[in-house]
């Protein structure tokens, strides 16, 4: 008597049915089939898919990094072009000599101090920035000499003052007229600094073997 799966109650033919799907199934997660079937092919897809999307966050994570090592560049680099124009105000590109001998001027008025003589002397260059002494003869008062130096330490532009000899008023010249209240006369070295170009300190260095 030959076998008819027709002939098979229906419940029978169902679970029949379910149980070829499942050994299905398992036979082409065990053998790694070619994703013929549609559970297969959307098991494959969804691990594709997520591998993309841990590249894309890994990825954005590193840009995020450099966009963040960007800024922080960008604001160094700010800063730092800052503080370049702030010394040049203290150290400007240029001497600027008569500005300067002006910033002189000002300062001695303002302390009540008469500048008899304010002589530049020669420039004196180092390896990245050049002194540039003058000597200034002056007399007034004591503490306005002494508020004269402060006047001259508290300019924009760096200023040394130096060889300070101070004396009473015997024996100096009595070709000037001196204002009331003058105690002290004497002079000093006052130098303010510059920064000189490449060209320039090339051309003031001492040639070789001269060094």
């Amino acid at each position: 008597m030959a076998f008819r799966f027709s002939e098979l109650p229906w419940y029978y033919q169902v679970a029949l049915f379910f149980v070829v799907a499942v050994l299905v199934v398992l036979a082409g997660e065990m053998l790694d089939l070619p994703p013929l079937l549609p559970v297969k092919g959307a098991s494959n897809e969804k691990a594709r898919l997520t591998q993309q999307q841990q590249a894309l966050v890994a990825e954005v994570a590193k840009l995020q990094a450099v966009r963040q090592q960007h800024q922080e560049f960008r604001t160094r680099l700010q800063a730092l072009r800052d503080q370049l124009e702030r010394s040049k105000t203290f150290v400007p590109e240029e001497k600027q000599t008569a500005n300067f001998m002006r910033v002189v001027q000002s300062s001695s008025t303002n302390a009540r101090v008469s500048v008899r003589r304010l002589t530049a002397r020669p420039v004196v260059y180092k390896e990245f920035y050049a002194e540039m002494p003058f000597e200034v003869e002056m007399d007034g008062g004591y503490y306005d000499l002494k508020e004269f130096f402060q006047r001259l330490g508290s300019t924009t532009r760096i200023v040394n003052v130096a060889s300070v000899q101070l004396g009473g008023l015997e024996g100096r010249s009595s070709k000037y007229d001196y204002a009331p209240g003058t105690t002290v006369g004497g002079s000093c070295t006052v130098t303010t600094y510059f920064t000189p170009s490449p060209e320039e300190l090339a051309a003031a260095a001492p040639p070789a073997g001269r060094r």
